[in-house]
């Protein structure tokens, strides 16, 4: 449920009566400095976002609250009245996992041009990326179909696909610490994966 806050502000002009004395033009030519206010306007601080108690309450039980907080409320949401339970909550995080994994694609393809990446490594992470779509979207079905193993299976798969996309830059060596060029967009998705996986369980405790 979007909230709206009104703030009304009231300004009375009030005309004030000058009786002329000596000095008085002095002190009219010097007015007194402008101190600023030290708080933030009634405005400002009216336009800031409110989180809902709904979101705050599934994201709290999360791995990664503020990714999770992002992905509910952030621009994935659909607009208009909203009702906050855990399977919109998931259908909110899959649509956000899609778009991180399009940005992922899209930085890939960047990369291939880049003489100082390997490309074979970069390809490797193209093949998964498709993998990662179609499990994102393959959650969202199971999902609709109330079948809570499979869901669990498809975001289970998000994150095996994305770590095969950083094993390919480390060889598959986990004491090689590799930076890739897509290494901050796959601990993103992982990040969102681990979150839909919370969540899923909170609508199939079983996952059955």
């Amino acid at each position: 449920m979007a909230l709206t806050n009104c703030v009304v502000v009231i300004v009375a002009s009030i005309s004030c009566l000058v009786i002329s004395f000596p000095g008085a033009a002095t002190a009219i030519a010097n007015p007194l400095p402008h101190v600023p206010h030290s708080h933030p306007p009634l405005a400002a601080a009216a336009a800031m976002p409110l989180i809902n108690p709904g979101i705050q309450k599934i994201c709290a039980a999360t791995s990664n609250p503020k990714v999770c907080v992002r992905s509910l409320g952030g621009p994935y949401v659909e607009k208009g009245p909203t009702r906050v339970d855990p399977t919109w909550a998931l259908v909110q995080q899959a649509h956000a996992g899609i778009n991180a994994t399009e940005r992922a694609i899209v930085k890939a393809k960047k990369a291939l041009n880049d003489p100082s990446v390997n490309a074979e490594c970069v390809q490797v992470c193209l093949d998964c990326y498709d993998s990662v779509m179609d499990s994102w979207r393959d959650a969202l079905t199971s999902l609709q179909l109330g079948n809570g193993f499979d869901v669990a299976n498809q975001l289970s798969a998000v994150s095996a696909m994305t770590s095969s996309c950083e094993d390919a830059f480390s060889g598959d060596d986990p004491t090689v610490v590799v930076i890739s060029p897509l290494t901050k967009v796959d601990r993103l998705i992982l990040k969102m994966a681990s979150n839909a996986l919370a969540i899923q369980e909170m609508i199939f405790p079983r996952s059955n």
